[in-house]
């Protein structure tokens, strides 16, 4: 009997003292902001990986298309490196800084388009295109690089 009397009273002593307790307002969210990072380091982080498992996954998620297209970027730009990032092909140079992105999607028609992207070209492939199309690209590459 005492027991059950001393636990009633442990829970309604409980119960008191909690709501006597002043709760400390909630401090505001500290906001992280992104450090700011310079040009050359924004193209450097966007072909690059930051681990090895997203190196591999990213070349797991090629459909076989991409597969063969990434052949022929490799067989055209043999003396520069071609990284995959989100489903963009990058060619890059020996400093492992971007030169080109080529993007190819899926289709049935042959299509062909050029645009820029932080003073970086895109060429944006749909359908497979032959390899000559990708010389043609290769040249303007090389073009654009002997300018800088």
């Amino acid at each position: 009997m005492l027991i059950l009397i001393c636990l009633i009273l442990g829970f309604c002593l409980g119960y008191y003292i909690r709501g006597q307790k002043q709760s400390a307002p909630p401090q505001p969210a500290i906001q992280n902001q992104p450090p700011q990072r310079s040009h050359v380091q924004r193209l450097y982080s966007k072909s690059q990986h930051r681990s090895d498992s997203d190196r591999i996954r990213d070349l797991n998620q090629l459909s076989t298309h991409q597969a063969a297209f990434l052949r022929l970027l490799k067989q055209t730009f043999f003396n520069y490196e071609v990284s995959i990032k989100q489903q963009r092909f990058f060619i890059l140079d020996q400093d492992k800084m971007p030169l080109a992105i080529f993007e190819y999607r899926d289709g049935t028609q042959s299509f062909k388009a050029t645009d820029q992207e932080d003073g970086i070209p895109i060429y944006i492939y749909k359908a497979l295109i032959s390899s000559e199309a990708l010389q043609q690209d290769l040249q303007a590459v090389l073009l654009q690089q002997r300018i800088r």
